[in-house]
């Protein structure tokens, strides 16, 4: 499934005139009970499961974006609503920048680690700003969702079913929160983060036949590795696009790498317990 796999037609609204969070927020989830995608006796419900959300912290993420959501059995799958405001509105942005268009994501507890990944795409599409741009002056709602289909090129993982063991290695720290950001959107399972000074402490005090090796003296170029499960190939292909987007060629000396294994068996796994 695609991001507009959740997002219908009926969901979309272009140049809302309301200009108060909460006010927009109802008027999505009543629109969309109005339009079939929920059940009006739920409307009350889900938006005050929505504006709990908000009051954890404001999910106005800058550059004009907002990204309202929450989890609730109400639904048996997830949905997304989007609205426009060309014209900005306030809505308590970290940024303090006025917003311009707004996805509202609702999905059900079992749907967590499919709701991890639409948010994480939503979120690095919508930071592209010529995106954006073209997403708030849509003239239709086809428009609109034919803006993201062209943007979204990847389908949502469903279920765990892991056939490749990938090993990411990187010097530069100071993008590692992007990183994450990429494996969870294209679906990569429970990654583990190996820090190398770290494991050359593990390896020299815990593990004795390692005591004393002058080879693991000093820190490792490669500073952060990534080791988790994919469930194919393309998964591997896209995270290293979407590190490029992010300004990391692993072609270039000194990098780092992603090296991807075909496993030929996988038993066990951790469960999802990231939230948001």
């Amino acid at each position: 499934m695609y991001i507009i796999d959740y997002l219908k037609p009926e969901g979309v609204l272009l140049k809302v005139s309301e200009t108060k969070k909460k006010e927009i927020i109802k008027k999505l989830i009543t629109n969309a009970a109005e339009q079939g995608i929920l059940k009006t006796e739920h409307i009350d419900e889900i938006f005050n499961s929505v504006m709990v959300r908000e009051q954890q912290g404001s999910t106005g993420i800058g550059n004009g974006i907002a990204i309202p959501h929450c989890k609730t059995e109400l639904v048996d799958f997830g949905i997304i609503l989007a609205a426009t405001f060309p014209n900005g509105v306030k809505y308590n942005s970290l940024d303090n920048k006025p917003v311009n268009i707004l996805f509202l994501f609702i999905f059900p507890g079992s749907e967590n680690k499919e709701y991890l990944q639409v948010l994480a795409k939503a979120a690095r599409l919508l930071g592209d700003e010529n995106i954006r741009n073209k997403l708030v002056l849509s003239s239709s709602k086809e428009e609109f969702r034919e803006v993201i289909a062209q943007n979204d090129i990847i389908p949502i993982q469903k279920g765990n079913n892991g056939k490749y063991l990938f090993v990411l290695a990187l010097s530069d720290q100071k993008k590692m929160q992007d990183v994450i950001s990429n494996l969870v959107e294209i679906g990569a399972q429970t990654s583990l983060v190996l820090d190398s000074e770290t494991l050359e402490k593990k390896l020299a005090y815990d593990i004795p036949i390692f005591a004393g090796l002058s080879y693991f003296k000093g820190k490792s170029p490669y500073s952060k590795t990534f080791i988790g499960i994919m469930d194919n190939s393309e998964q591997i292909e896209y995270l290293n696009n979407l590190l490029v987007k992010e300004g990391i060629d692993l072609n270039k000396p000194g990098a780092g790498f992603l090296l991807s294994i075909k496993a030929d068996k996988i038993i066990g796994g951790i469960p999802e317990e990231i939230d948001v």
